[in-house]
């Protein structure tokens, strides 16, 4: 969970330089991530991706995120998010759910990284790396071995 708190919502902040602010961006970060796994966890579950092996991506998921946010936040009014608040939990994972099932889990799938492969060295034999040849009976022969 760290390590993705690192990367994906960049939960360390240089600039805070007061103690109590640090752990309030971590709180914050905490929260957001949080966030990010239970509609991760939504969209697993409303496309069955669990049987499909298929892996959401939080980096994508926050960026899609992050995109439309702006944009939705213009369009759509203060009081038609408050009847969000007032839902009990049941109900609001089931609108989560119906949310979920517009979600493209192509898009948002986590691209895994395959094995490194290693470059194949091209040795030669000791014998060969170690033999001495001698410029005169090089230039003797007029030939190289």
């Amino acid at each position: 969970m760290f390590q993705r708190l690192e990367s994906v919502l960049q939960s360390e902040i240089p600039t805070l330089g007061q103690p109590r602010a640090a752990l309030l961006a971590f709180g914050v970060a905490i929260l957001a991530y949080n966030v990010l796994a239970l509609i991760s966890r939504a969209i697993t579950i409303e496309h069955q991706l669990d049987t499909s092996k298929i892996e959401i991506s939080a980096f994508y998921l926050a960026t899609e995120i992050k995109a439309t946010y702006r944009g939705m936040m213009l369009a759509i009014d203060a009081p038609a998010w408050q009847r969000y608040d007032q839902l009990h939990a049941r109900h609001l994972a089931q609108t989560l759910l119906r949310i979920a099932a517009h979600a493209d889990p192509g898009a948002l799938r986590s691209h895994p990284r395959g094995p490194k492969l290693r470059p194949n060295k091209k040795y030669v034999s000791r014998s060969e790396a170690q033999r001495h040849g001698a410029t005169a009976r090089v230039l003797k022969d007029g030939k190289i071995k």
